[in-house]
C-alpha cells in the first residue's frame, strides 16, 4: 500500500477481544477484555502443526485495541496522551515492550481474560500492565508496555 502524503494506512487487525469492560479508578483505567481461542479463526490456521496455539504477539495487539477502545472513559489519560476529549476509538501503537512473560500455552477453547491496568507514563505515553488469565484463573502471561498515539487507520 502506498502512503498518502505522510499519512499511514493500516490493514484491519485481528480482533483482540470478544468483549471489553472498563472502569476508571483513581488515576488508572482498569480494563477487562475477554478473548476465546478458536481453532476456526482463520488467522490461526497453520500457525502450529496439528494444534491450535494462540500467538503471544496477539496479546500485544489485544492490549493496544482494548486501551484504544476504552481510553475515552479517562479524560485525564487521554489528555496525558495528547488527545482531546474525543468519544471515538483511539488508534494506539506500541511504543516499547518493557517486559513480557508467557507462562502457559493458550490453546483452542481457552477463554483468556486480559486484565489491563493503564496509567500515565512519560509525557505523551501510557503505561499498560497486562495480567492474562484463563477461565480457571491460571495466569498464562504478563506484560508491561508503553502505548503512544498512532497514525490514521
Amino acid at each position: 500500500m502506498v502512503p498518502l502524503k505522510g499519512r499511514r494506512r493500516y490493514a484491519r487487525p485481528v480482533d483482540g477481544a470478544d468483549r471489553i469492560t472498563a472502569r476508571v479508578e483513581t488515576e488508572e483505567l482498569l480494563i477487562e477484555a475477554v478473548k476465546v481461542v478458536r481453532s476456526t479463526d482463520t488467522y490461526l490456521e497453520g500457525h502450529f502443526p496439528k494444534i491450535t496455539l494462540y500467538p503471544a504477539i496477539f496479546l500485544l495487539d489485544g492490549i493496544r485495541q482494548a486501551v484504544g477502545s476504552e481510553l475515552s472513559r479517562s479524560p485525564a489519560l487521554a489528555t496525558h496522551l495528547g488527545l482531546g476529549g474525543s468519544e471515538e476509538e483511539t488508534w494506539l501503537e506500541l511504543g516499547t515492550l518493557d517486559s513480557a512473560r508467557v507462562l502457559r500455552p493458550m490453546l483452542d477453547g481457552d477463554e483468556l481474560r486480559l486484565l489491563i491496568r493503564v496509567s500515565a507514563g512519560r509525557p505523551g505515553a501510557l503505561r499498560a500492565a497486562l495480567d492474562c488469565r484463563r477461565a480457571d484463573d491460571a495466569q498464562v502471561a504478563k506484560m508491561t508496555v508503553e502505548l503512544v498515539q498512532g497514525g490514521t487507520s
